[in-house]
């Protein structure tokens, strides 16, 4: 059996208008400087205190920030303009490779279980994934806890196991728990930082991706 982790934002949904509307929203109600979106984009991966952390200092009120933005999140998510957007041939590639046989599927995010959840069942993917490992499981990325329990909770082993990420962080995490990995190029990280963080293989399309996952799975 092989086992595909997806990555979330970045990887398979759009929601670069999510992240720097709810940055706005937050950073205005505890009267703190807003960051500048590329800074913002570029933490994209890690645990949300810790990119508030890097955005707006240790000094600040990380915990009330974090609830803020849990707070927040349903009410960005219930406006079109601000929900996550599936990347084109997303959807289709989800669907065809969840229902091959010997082939399951995971996530590994930044988000926590409370936030993610909502998004994939809004988008209804949720019975896509055999094991969702979220931010408030583990270690933040690059980390590699997320991945090892990802095979845990399936029984596959690291040698049959792909990640597919738009970061650093993700390749530097899938380094870490010995899976082979692909980075894909139309998230938050360019192509050049993805194949220099070790990524095994690169896709700037979709049917790149399929393609990549498919000469993969039958190794």
């Amino acid at each position: 059996m092989k086992l595909i982790i997806f990555d979330f934002d970045g990887t398979l949904v759009d929601s670069r208008s999510l992240i720097l509307e709810s940055h706005r929203i937050v950073f205005s109600e505890f009267r703190l400087p807003l960051p500048m979106p590329a800074d913002c984009l570029s933490l994209v991966g890690k645990t949300l205190d810790l990119i508030l952390t890097q955005l707006a200092g240790p000094a600040a009120p990380i915990r009330d920030m974090v609830r803020a933005y849990d707070l927040l999140l349903p009410q960005l998510r219930a406006d079109p303009s601000f929900a996550e957007k599936p990347f084109d041939g997303i959807a289709d590639l989800l669907r065809d490779l969840s229902s091959t046989p010997d082939i399951v599927l995971g996530m590994a995010t930044g988000h926590t279980s409370l936030t993610v959840a909502p998004a994939l069942a809004a988008l209804r993917w949720r019975d896509f994934f055999r094991t969702i490992q979220a931010a408030d499981m583990a270690p933040s990325k690059p980390h590699p806890a997320m991945l090892l329990q990802a095979l845990e909770a399936t029984g596959v082993k690291a040698e049959n196991a792909i990640f597919i990420g738009d970061t650093t962080y993700d390749m530097e995490m899938a380094q870490a728990a010995s899976l082979r990995s692909i980075g894909v190029s139309w998230g938050y990280h360019t192509s050049d930082q993805l194949a220099a963080a070790g990524a095994a293989h690169l896709a700037s399309t979709v049917d790149e991706l399929r393609h990549h996952v498919r000469a993969l799975c039958s190794q």
